[in-house]
């Protein structure tokens, strides 16, 4: 009997990473995006109850650190701003912890997403998941870490004779922004953390520096007191995509509404919408071709 040379056979059991990750027109990508979350929500909301589960829930306090981490922050503010420091303003240390609040939401889902293709390299090459749905788990992971660290302002608005108001609105629109704003941002970034991991590293110093440009421990009214309305400064730090959404949510809580300039609000408004066009554009057309080197 000769020896026949027989053609390879591919192996069925272990589709390559372009079978597993089709590719798709980037100009139908921020739709196709939406679709593929809606269409895979009940892994997304798994994997988001997983994240959680593997952050609280060896924890002996468990998921109340949601709470409790905010809170115990609030009374550091409370005893350091306004016992020791004797602040007049009674509200600073509730408008600081809304800005950390915030802030917090916007770096923890921009540094996750910037990363999302190489903490999750494992699951990418071995499931054909959508991979925008490791960020967006992480995304709406932090959303609802970030909602209900937000309870912790009831005993503020309390303690402040506070009502709640119907300037409330502005809360749950502002965390859209700033949520919309990182994962777009992120998006872009992605598939370049693949090729340059300096990349995640740069990311994490921006935010870390960004805590502090940011109206975080000061106020966008502070601003325009020191800098002065007319001044060209104003513009240059309004720039900054979280100065709006942050200070939304210092007003609402206070049942107020904030004086921005006309052009201001349309940049903040349009800002996210376009970080999350192009994030998706720009990651469609580029994840595929990565994920072969993780």
């Amino acid at each position: 009997m000769s020896d026949t040379a027989q053609p390879p056979r591919s192996d069925e059991r272990s589709p390559s990473l372009e079978n597993l990750h089709p590719k798709v027109s980037v100009f139908s990508a921020p739709l196709h995006i939406r679709k593929n979350l809606s269409k895979h929500r009940y892994l997304l909301d798994n994997m988001v109850s997983r994240n959680l589960n593997q952050r609280y829930d060896k924890a002996l306090l468990g998921y109340l650190w949601t709470f409790l981490e905010p809170a115990l922050l609030a009374s550091v503010y409370y005893i350091l701003f306004i016992i020791i420091a004797n602040y007049d303003d009674k509200s600073y240390p509730m408008l600081i912890l809304l800005g950390v609040i915030g802030w917090g939401l916007f770096a923890r889902i921009l540094n996750s997403t910037v990363s999302s293709l190489v903490t999750n390299a494992g699951m990418i090459k071995q499931t054909g998941f959508p991979l925008e749905i490791y960020s967006a788990a992480e995304c709406k992971t932090n959303l609802v870490i970030s909602s209900i660290s937000l309870l912790t302002i009831i005993p503020f608005m309390f303690y402040l004779d506070l009502a709640p108001t119907v300037h409330l609105w502005m809360m749950p629109v502002a965390m859209f922004m700033l949520y919309l704003s990182a994962w777009g941002i992120g998006l872009m970034v992605a598939s370049a953390n693949v090729v340059f991991p300096d990349v995640a590293h740069a990311f994490r110093f921006i935010t870390r520096a960004g805590f502090f440009v940011s109206p975080v421990m000061w106020t966008y009214e502070m601003l325009i007191e020191r800098a002065g309305a007319d001044s060209s400064y104003i513009d240059i730090a309004m720039l900054n995509p979280v100065v709006i959404p942050l200070t939304m949510m210092k007003h609402s809580a206070q049942g107020t509404i904030p004086d921005f300039a006309y052009h201001h609000i349309i940049y903040a408004a349009v800002f996210p919408i376009l970080a999350y066009i192009f994030g998706s554009i720009i990651f469609t057309a580029t994840s595929r071709g990565v994920v072969k080197r993780l």
